[in-house]
């Protein structure tokens, strides 16, 4: 039996180029969602409803009382990936650490990109209750209310108004009238718990990595004149949200071929405020790596990493969006 301590520094730099590879990815996760630890396999989250809005008191009046309405109520249970690279006999005695450093960062990258695609798929799915991942797993994308998190008709568990998230059919390629659009379904969203109107200020545009899209918002947000008014009128969107680029957005998220269908969303949300931020993942262990602590009869290594974690929505009024294409939604 070989002990790896033989071969500390080949373990150590092992995980130095794992831990470098996985900080180059490009990672978004971060950006896109609220990221809580947790302790516990299985959470449930309850929405409440904003306090009713304060009232007037006379002098030695008793103040109004403030009750809350319940929500809706979800679940998140964690799940682990994992993969593993094998290091030979002959890969270590003949000083093949270019090809060993270079798996472990392949192996880091790795991890990395099932997280990103994962998450990715709230918004990849954002039409559909549901998907297909790669182990073959009907993983869900609906709201609490079992809805998808883009729809013409939202429901509110403690009133029967109802509020839409999505454009007409109508709308195709993204530009400033798009982005008008969308801000205004942001002036009709509710309190799913009471059905009231609430005030969400959308601070970020979503794409994928489609081009054509990509340099659409980017002239949106940059232009000094509104291009879409034929007096050339001063733009109001220059440098007013920012543009967050989720890579994965437009992949199939079992077969991880790019779908055409996908190419063209665009979302408007609102990410600054965490408390408004539907968006979750919790996590009981971040990506981590794993070293083998002994050898046995085939003298192979077998390096591992690890995460286990949960995603979806936690509500649907911090978000609108386009398919961009003019399909039927």
């Amino acid at each position: 039996m070989i002990s790896t301590a033989q071969f500390n520094d080949l373990v150590k730099n092992a995980m130095v180029s794992w831990a470098k590879a996985r900080a180059e990815f490009p990672s978004v996760r971060q950006q896109l969602a609220t990221i809580a630890s947790v302790s516990e396999k299985t959470s449930e989250h309850s929405e409440l409803s904003m306090l009713p809005t304060a009232r007037r008191r006379n002098e030695g009046d008793d103040a109004w009382k403030g009750n809350l309405k319940q929500g809706y109520t979800k679940k998140f249970n964690q799940a682990e990936i994992a993969l593993n690279v094998d290091v030979t006999k002959q890969m270590r005695m003949f000083d093949k650490y270019d090809e060993i450093y270079s798996r472990m960062r392949k192996m880091g990258q790795s991890a990395e990109r099932r997280f990103e695609l994962d998450v990715a798929s709230l918004l990849s799915y954002a039409w559909s209750t549901s998907y297909t991942n790669l182990d073959g797993e009907t993983v869900s994308t609906a709201v609490p209310s079992g809805l998808a998190l883009i729809s013409g008709s939202h429901t509110c568990n403690g009133s029967s108004n109802t509020f839409s998230n999505q454009l007409a059919t109508t709308n195709t390629a993204f530009d400033q009238n798009v982005l008008e659009k969308l801000e205004e379904l942001f002036n009709n969203f509710l309190d799913e718990a009471d059905g009231r109107r609430i005030p969400v200020m959308p601070d970020t545009i979503i794409t994928g990595q489609h081009a054509p899209t990509v340099h659409a918002v980017r002239k949106v947000l940059g232009s000094e004149y509104y291009t879409e008014n034929a007096n050339n009128s001063l733009n109001t969107f220059k440098g007013k949200y920012k543009h967050l680029i989720v890579p994965f957005l437009d992949l199939n998220a079992q077969t991880e071929a790019r779908d055409a269908t996908k190419v063209r969303y665009c979302f408007l949300a609102a990410l600054g405020n965490k408390d408004m931020n539907r968006f979750r993942v919790e996590v009981s262990q971040d990506v981590r790596f794993e070293a083998p602590e002994q050898v046995f009869e085939s003298s192979t290594w077998q390096f591992l990493t690890t995460a286990l974690y949960d995603f979806g929505t936690l509500g649907a009024n911090f978000i609108a969006g386009t398919k961009g294409d003019g399909s039927a939604v």
